[in-house]
């Protein structure tokens, strides 16, 4: 965790939906001070003063009531929506904020201990049955096992290969391919006429070593292979403390597709973010399963796992097949409309009935924290539900309570907080901007909702625990335009898309100490 220490040099914003107030720059004051007593004002700062937060300080602020207030005696959350817009670099920096202001339904905000966790059997186990009920299912992890059918069209290609003299194109003398040709043959030879049947399985686990990072508990499932509709479960998870701290990741894939006819890969491409009500007219004239049918087969998930209580819905959206579909972020058709569609639903955790932040990048972690430590993943969880039914499940690197550490933290005014955030996106986002275009690009930034949720930070000096701590997150997306005519989406952590995707946390306030939290860094 760290803040970032700066002299404002920008108005501040006096109105907002829903109130008039008076600025109450305490927060902000000392910032102010404490950098002129480090360092001169600068005007324009070439990038924020960074400083280290100690995690014992913000600890014990949190335990402190009057350092802050308990959540449930926030008087200037603003009822509907927060709106916002400024510019900076000249005019390149372009930001807009119309979002709604979501706050859980709890009388306390606690900060709890976690660790990298995994999926034990009993949760495998609950999952395969749902997933396979009344039906049996066949271990797919064996080695696949050649039959005469399958070898012998290598045989007639061979031949005709050598032939032809066509065997040259890759590189071979016809003494080489005449042995390549031999060793097939005796292949066919040894070859069975069929492939013996895979084992059936009941959804347990069997370990898996992988060199140099431990034993891992592997699930690879299938349905029967006569049937045209493939149903493929997939399970790694860590099975010691070791495999578990390696940094490699844990994962629980569920598919469903054909396997005669070509699967319909869907993404995010121009995606829209709905509940249903706002679909397209291309969109309502295509998709026959409306949205609470759709989220009713992911809540079902949960039922059969006897999780019901601990994952909720946090963001969906509707997305389309490859490369069609387009739509900006307010629905308007950009594009030719899709063939298919479904909906993406995100799933976050629920700690005492507050949710976790809502990670829409599967490959999001914090290796970029510049320390020795492995990086940790954060916990995702996507479904895909078209037409069908579910399509796919994608389910990663779940976390493992420890234990409370505050159970009711003492939080900054969202006042504050809001104070933090207009300073701070620009003064991040003009140095990003800067760095990644050589000063010369242009961003549009668009944030939609503003979150009260848990954020996973990592202890210092640990590469195996964190804390869920009570942030503010800011999710939207961002696009930049470089001065080639080139435009990427979406830019964090160092990477970037070719379209512009499901809006992520823009910026993350911590809502004890007003520090942003680097999710690349960890803190």
């Amino acid at each position: 965790m760290h803040i970032r220490l700066v002299c404002l040099q920008y108005p501040i914003r006096t109105e907002r939906i829903g109130m008039k107030r008076v600025i109450r720059n305490t927060l902000l004051l000392c910032i102010c001070m404490l950098t002129a007593a480090l360092t001169a004002c600068q005007a324009t700062p070439d990038a924020p003063i960074v400083v280290q937060k100690d995690m014992e300080q913000m600890l014990e602020k949190a335990d402190r009531p009057e350092n802050g207030v308990r959540e449930a005696a926030l008087p200037d959350i603003p009822q509907g929506r927060y709106t916002f817009s400024a510019t900076g670099l000249d005019g390149r920096l372009r930001i807009a904020v119309n979002a709604e202001i979501t706050v859980p339904e709890t009388t306390a905000m606690p900060i709890v201990r976690v660790k990298r966790g995994g999926f034990p059997q009993e949760l495998v186990t609950k999952l395969f049955n749902h997933f396979y009920a009344g039906e049996t299912a066949y271990d797919a992890s064996s080695e696949h096992v050649e039959t005469k059918a399958e070898i012998e069209p290598l045989i007639i290609d061979a031949k005709r290969r050598l032939a032809d003299g066509s065997y040259a194109e890759y590189g071979y003398t016809e003494e080489e391919y005449t042995a390549r040709l031999k060793r097939i043959e005796e292949r066919y030879s040894a070859a069975p006429e069929t492939a013996p049947a895979l084992p059936i399985s009941n959804g347990t686990m069997h370990i898996q070593e992988l060199e140099n990072i431990g034993d891992y508990l592997l699930l690879n499932v299938d349905n029967d292979t006569a049937s045209d509709t493939a149903r493929t479960m997939n399970v790694l998870t860590p099975n010691s403390r070791y495999s578990a701290n390696s940094g490699f990741g844990t994962h629980l894939y569920y598919r469903v597709h054909s396997r005669t006819k070509k699967t319909v890969e869907y993404n995010a491409q121009g995606i829209l973010r709905t509940d249903g009500t706002n679909l397209p007219e291309a969109a309502r004239k295509k998709l026959t399963i409306s949205f609470n049918e759709a989220k009713a087969l992911c809540d079902d998930m949960f039922a059969a796992a006897e999780l019901s209580d601990d994952y909720k819905l946090g963001h969906a959206f509707l997305v389309g097949d490859a490369g069609t579909g387009v739509y900006s972020g307010d629905g308007k058709e950009l594009g030719t409309p899709a063939e298919n569609y479904a909906y993406r639903l995100y799933y976050t955790r629920m700690i005492n009935g507050i949710p976790c932040f809502v990670n829409t990048d599967i490959g999001l972690d914090d290796s970029n924290n510049g320390m020795t430590s492995l990086p940790w993943y954060y916990e995702y969880i996507s479904f895909t539900v078209d037409n069908s039914g579910l399509t796919y499940l994608s389910w990663h690197n779940p976390i493992e309570i420890m234990d409370t550490v505050t159970e009711n933290a003492a939080l900054l005014p969202f006042n504050d907080i809001i104070d933090v955030f207009e300073a701070m996106i620009r003064i991040e986002y003009e140095a990003f901007l800067n760095k990644w275009t050589e000063g010369s690009g242009e961003m549009d930034i668009n944030i939609d909702t503003v979150e009260l949720c848990l954020v996973r930070v990592r202890e210092r000096d640990s590469e195996a625990t964190g804390l869920l701590v009570p942030a503010w997150v800011f999710y939207g997306n961002n696009t930049v335009m470089s001065n080639d005519g080139s435009t990427l989406y979406d830019f964090a952590h160092g990477n970037a898309s070719s379209w512009n995707k499901e809006p992520f946390p823009i910026l993350i306030i911590n809502a004890v100490d007003g520090s942003t939290i680097d999710l690349g860094r960890g803190y």
